[in-house]
């Protein structure tokens, strides 16, 4: 039986209330003056899933040299965001994503308490 691989680069649309939108914003500009110190090293670099908790492996598209984690167990995926490369390409997108993965540590009891 062949898999079927999905092209984890293909870009979708969604629309999204006026506030939300601004508030990725608020959170691009952030990442951009602030830097990547305060994001926990398991939203941008995880060994772990977030959802199942199994093994993340890594892997490269053709296309582009992001690398990307996948969970062989649930699918889960995500691009791994390097602390020193973050910046070289941080647009809307991006911050979405990195805000849904933590949020998803936070649903599943993945990601650290800070205080």
């Amino acid at each position: 039986m062949a898999t079927v691989t999905k092209d984890v680069e293909a870009y979708k649309t969604i629309k999204v209330p006026l506030w939300v939108y601004e508030n990725a914003k608020e959170v691009e500009l952030a990442l951009i003056k602030k830097g990547a110190e305060h994001i926990p090293l398991e939203v941008l670099e995880p060994r772990s899933c977030p959802i199942c908790k199994s093994k993340l492996e890594p892997f490269k598209t053709e296309k582009k040299d992001n690398e990307y984690l996948r969970c062989s167990r649930c699918g889960y995926t995500q691009q791994r965001f390097s602390r020193e490369r973050l910046f070289e390409g941080v647009v809307l997108g991006t911050a979405i994503g990195m805000g849904l993965v933590y949020f998803l540590n936070a649903l599943f009891g993945g990601a650290e308490r800070r205080s």
